[in-house]
């Protein structure tokens, strides 16, 4: 048995990325030129101005931009927004095909449990993409080190048994699943801070709320990713912390549980 879905990404409520204006932007930016990357994707030139036309209109940011400024004939390139757009495309698009792969082996008898159990949602609220990069066995427990998509590495401590159950390997791709409430959060100005923890990440407040009693602190560390940490409202009221600021995170290595997508 075999599935397969179109996917499309919304620019806004009326207009959707399809995959035809992925194929189209690819080729613009392999090009550089309108007319050759028409040519590319076999349609007309109108055809492909009207629709890069349309989706730079509708997208938050310029898709297009011209190689030389405004001159006129001067060839056209993809904004930085644009690539990374298209990138959000793909690693959706591979995720999807991969999840459906996987739903498509299982027998039918089991596939209705099957579902419910890959559609489990984790309690923890940060989850972080990265790649294995290392990984060190001890008597009992294994070190895995893995790189985020910035370059920054981080390590998780589990049990052997439960590196050989995920088939843990370097080159693999995981996901570093750890609570709100096991960051620690410091201010950067703090000079004399000493902390044990083994991960150390760096990022600015986005999102500061002060309730009952915690804290709820948002930190994007770069790359569209955001850690969230729980702290106690004096904690937060006597660092100051406001959006903004620049601040630092730690996370030990035995707080980071490790899930894969198989």
């Amino acid at each position: 048995m075999k599935a397969q879905i179109k996917l499309e990404l919304f620019l806004n409520d009326e207009v959707a990325l399809l995959p035809k204006h992925i194929k189209l932007l690819k080729a613009l930016d392999e090009t550089r030129s309108i007319t050759k990357a028409a040519t590319a994707v076999d349609i007309s030139y109108k055809n492909a101005w009207d629709c890069l036309d349309l989706l730079n209109s509708k997208a938050k940011e310029p898709l297009i931009l011209r190689v030389d400024g405004k001159r006129k004939n001067s060839g056209s390139e993809l904004s930085q927004y644009a690539k990374d757009m298209i990138d959000r495309y793909d690693a959706i698009l591979k995720a999807q095909n991969e999840f459906l792969n996987e739903i498509c082996t299982y027998s039918d008898n089991n596939i209705i449990s099957n579902l419910k159990r890959i559609n489990m949602k984790l309690s923890a609220k940060n989850q972080l993409q990265a790649t294995i990069t290392d990984i060190e066995t001890g008597a009992v427990n294994s070190q895995i080190t893995a790189k985020l998509s910035d370059g920054v590495l981080l390590k998780s401590i589990i049990t052997i048994d439960s590196q050989k159950e995920l088939n843990l390997e370097v080159g693999k791709e995981v996901i570093f699943v750890f609570k709100a409430s096991s960051v620690i959060l410091a201010k950067t100005d703090d000079k004399e801070l000493k902390i044990s923890a083994s991960n150390k990440l760096k990022g600015n407040v986005t999102q500061a709320t002060l309730g009952a009693v915690n804290a709820k602190i948002a930190v994007n560390i770069g790359n569209n990713q955001t850690i969230h940490a729980i702290i106690t409202n004096e904690s937060a009221q006597d660092m100051r912390i406001n959006v903004g600021d620049e601040v630092e995170l730690f996370i030990k290595a035995s707080h980071i549980i490790i899930a894969t997508q198989a």
